[in-house]
C-alpha cells in the first residue's frame, strides 16, 4: 500500500516537472510574426497578420494610407492591416513595424499596385427600340475612368443624326483612382424598316492621349414596324402617331372598324375628287387635339398617302416649345387643308414649298413664328385661298417697348414691322387669297400702300370694274379703274388686335370687299391701350366715323349692311 501512495507522488511530481519545464520553454518563444510582406491590389483592401508574442508590443506605419488595429497588445493578437485604394499609376511600399517591449523590432513589408490607366465601360453592346416616347428615348452606360476623353459618335454612313451625346463632365479628383460615372446618350426613331448602327468611341485627350486604346460602343436600332402601302397601314400610322404625339384625348378602339374612329374620314368610291381608284377606304382626313409633345409631327405621317386634310391642334406649353416642322409632310401629294394650331412651331422645312401643288387652307395660327416664313409665296403655292397666323404671341404684353424683357424667352412671338417687312407686303399682293388672318399678333407700323407699276402691282382694269358691277349692285363704274388692284378676292381680312398705326390706305378703305371684312371689329380695332415700340398709342389716324364714303361708291352695299346692322342690334 505504502508503494503504490509512493508511485503516485512519484508521478505527479514529474507531471508538475514537465508543465514547468514547457512554461519556460514559452518564455523563451519571444516575438514572432506569421509574414513579413503583403501584396495588395490598386483597390486596397486588408489582410491580417499574426503575434505570437510573451511580451506587450506597439505598432506603427510609414505611410498614412494604411492602418493596423489593434496597434497595441500583450500576448498573442490577430492584427487587421488596412490599405486604402491608391492614387497613382505605379506601385507603392510602405512597412509596418512591430515593437515588442524586451525583444528586436519585426517589420512587415506593405506592397501596392498601381491603377493602370483604364477606360471601362459597363458595356460594349447597347440595342434600343425603333421608337418610343420623347422621354424615354435615351439610354445610360457607366464608365470608370482615371482619364480624359471625349466622345464620338459614327454612325457608320448614315445621313440621319440619330445619336447624340451629352457633354462628358467627369471630376478626376482622386488621381490615379478610376472614377465611375454616367454617360447620357438621345436617340431618335427609326422610320424605315432597317436596322440602324452606330459606334461610340471614348478617346483617350489631352496627357493621356495614346495612353489607352480608344473604347467602342457599339448601339443597335432595331428596324422601325413596317407600315404597308395600304390601309391597315394607315391605321398603324394613325396610331403610332397618336401615341408618340401622347395624346390625351379617348383613344381609338383598334378593335373597330376604322371608319368609325372619331376625328378620321375615309375616301369612298362615290367622292367626286377622289385621287386614285386605290384610295377608296384609305384615310382622307384626320383630327388630333390635347397632345403633349416637343417634336415636330411623327414621321409616320408620310404613310397617310393620299390625306386630303390633316389638323392638330392643343399641344401643352406652347410658349415655351421652339418645334421645327419636319420635312416628312411634305410628302404628302394629295393634302390640301393644313391647320397646326398652337403647336409650338417655330419653322417651316425648305420644301414646304412641296405642297404648294395641292395645298388650298393653311392655318398656322397660335404657334411661336417670329417672321413670316419666306418659303409662303403665291409662285409656291397658287392654289392656296387661305392663310392665318391668327394668336401668334409667345407672350403678352400691351407695350412693345418691353419687348426686351422676353428676348431671353425667345421673343415675343410674331413680331414685324408691316411698313418694311416684305414678306408681309408680298401677301397684301396675292391675288388667289380670299382669306388672310394675322389678329391678335405683334404687326406694328402702317399698312403699306402701293403704287401701281412697282413690285408687281397691276391696277384695275374695265374688265375687272364691268365684273364688280355685275356683282355688286349700282356699283359706281371707273371709281377704281386705274388704282392699285391689292388682294383683289379676299372675302375675309383679319388685321384686329395688334399694334398698327399711321394712315389707312385708300386700297383698303375702297376694298370692293371692305364691308365684307366687318372693318370696325376686325381692322380698325387695335390692341386696347397698347404702346408701340416708339411708345405711341396704338390707334389710326384716319378712321372713319361712317361708312357713308364707301357706300357713296358701292350704293349697292348699303341696303345689304345696313339691314345686317339692325338685325345685329335687335
Amino acid at each position: 500500500m505504502m508503494n503504490r501512495i509512493y508511485n503516485i507522488a512519484l508521478g505527479l511530481l514529474v507531471c508538475m516537472s514537465f508543465v514547468a519545464c514547457n512554461d519556460d520553454e514559452g518564455k523563451s518563444i519571444g516575438f514572432s510574426l506569421d509574414k513579413n510582406e503583403i501584396v495588395l491590389g490598386a483597390e486596397g483592401g486588408t489582410d491580417v497578420v499574426l503575434v505570437e508574442s510573451s511580451d506587450s508590443w506597439t505598432v506603427s506605419a510609414t505611410e498614412p494610407w494604411l492602418s493596423v488595429s489593434p496597434a497595441s497588445g500583450v500576448g498573442n493578437a490577430a492584427c487587421k492591416v488596412t490599405v486604402d485604394s491608391s492614387l497613382v499609376n505605379e506601385m507603392r511600399t510602405a512597412a509596418i513595424r512591430f515593437t515588442p517591449t524586451t525583444q528586436s523590432a519585426a517589420f512587415v513589408t506593405v506592397k501596392q499596385m498601381g491603377y493602370d490607366k483604364m477606360i471601362v465601360p459597363d458595356t460594349n453592346e447597347i440595342w434600343v427600340e425603333a421608337s418610343a416616347k420623347m422621354e424615354e428615348r435615351y439610354f445610360e452606360t457607366t464608365v470608370s475612368t482615371n482619364v480624359k476623353f471625349s466622345v464620338e459618335i459614327d454612325l457608320l454612313g448614315s445621313n440621319h443624326k440619330w445619336l447624340t451625346a451629352e457633354k462628358v463632365e467627369i471630376d478626376l479628383d482622386k488621381g490615379a483612382r478610376p472614377r465611375t460615372a454616367k454617360l447620357r446618350f438621345d436617340w431618335k426613331m427609326n422610320t424605315v424598316p432597317e436596322q440602324r448602327v452606330a459606334e461610340i468611341k471614348l478617346v483617350p485627350e489631352g496627357d493621356d492621349a495614346g495612353a489607352v486604346e480608344p473604347v467602342v460602343i457599339s448601339v443597335y436600332q432595331k428596324p422601325a414596324l413596317k407600315i404597308e402601302d395600304n390601309r391597315a397601314g394607315d391605321s398603324i400610322a394613325l396610331v403610332v402617331m397618336y401615341e408618340l404625339m401622347n395624346c390625351w384625348s379617348d383613344a381609338w378602339d383598334t378593335s373597330e372598324n376604322m371608319q368609325y374612329w372619331e376625328g378620321v374620314e375615309l375616301w369612298e368610291a362615290s367622292d367626286k375628287d377622289l385621287p386614285a381608284p386605290e384610295a377608296v377606304g384609305r384615310v382622307r382626313a384626320v383630327q388630333y387635339s390635347f397632345l403633349n409633345t416637343k417634336e415636330s409631327i411623327p414621321a409616320q405621317v408620310r404613310h397617310l398617302k393620299y390625306l386630303e386634310s390633316l389638323t392638330i391642334s392643343s399641344n401643352v406649353n406652347t410658349m415655351l416649345l421652339n418645334i421645327e416642322l419636319g420635312s416628312e409632310i411634305c410628302e404628302l401629294e394629295h393634302l390640301k387643308y393644313l391647320t397646326l394650331f398652337s403647336y409650338g412651331l417655330v419653322s417651316l422645312p425648305d420644301d414646304f414649298s412641296k405642297l404648294g401643288k395641292s395645298l388650298v387652307a393653311l392655318d398656322l395660327s397660335a404657334n411661336n413664328f417670329d417672321r413670316i416664313p419666306p418659303m409662303l409665296t403665291q409662285d409656291s403655292f397658287p392654289k392656296l385661298k387661305s392663310l392665318s397666323f391668327v394668336a401668334s404671341r409667345r407672350w403678352q404684353t400691351t407695350d412693345l417697348r418691353k419687348k426686351g424683357e422676353y428676348e431671353a424667352k425667345d421673343g415675343l412671338g410674331l413680331h414685324i414691322d408691316v411698313t418694311h417687312d416684305k414678306a408681309f407686303r408680298n401677301l397684301l399682293l396675292w391675288k388667289n387669297l380670299e382669306e388672310l388672318a394675322f389678329s391678335n399678333c405683334y404687326l406694328e407700323g402702317e399698312i403699306p400702300d402701293f403704287k401701281v407699276g412697282e413690285d408687281g402691282v397691276v391696277a384695275y382694269t374695265d374688265a375687272d370694274t364691268t365684273a364688280l358691277n355685275n356683282s355688286i349692285k349700282d356699283y359706281t363704274v371707273g371709281y377704281l379703274l386705274g388704282k392699285p388692284k391689292i388682294l383683289p378676292n379676299c372675302t375675309m381680312l383679319r388685321l384686329n388686335l395688334n399694334f398698327l398705326t399711321g394712315k389707312l390706305p385708300e386700297w383698303l378703305l375702297y376694298h370692293p370687299h371692305f364691308m365684307d371684312w366687318a372693318p370696325d371689329l376686325l381692322i380698325f380695332n387695335q390692341q386696347e391701350k397698347g404702346l408701340n415700340s416708339a411708345g405711341e398709342a396704338v390707334r389710326f389716324d384716319n378712321e372713319p366715323n361712317t361708312f357713308d364714303y364707301y357706300y357713296d361708291v358701292f350704293p349697292g352695299t348699303r341696303e345689304k349692311y345696313e339691314l345686317k346692322d339692325e338685325i345685329t342690334e335687335e
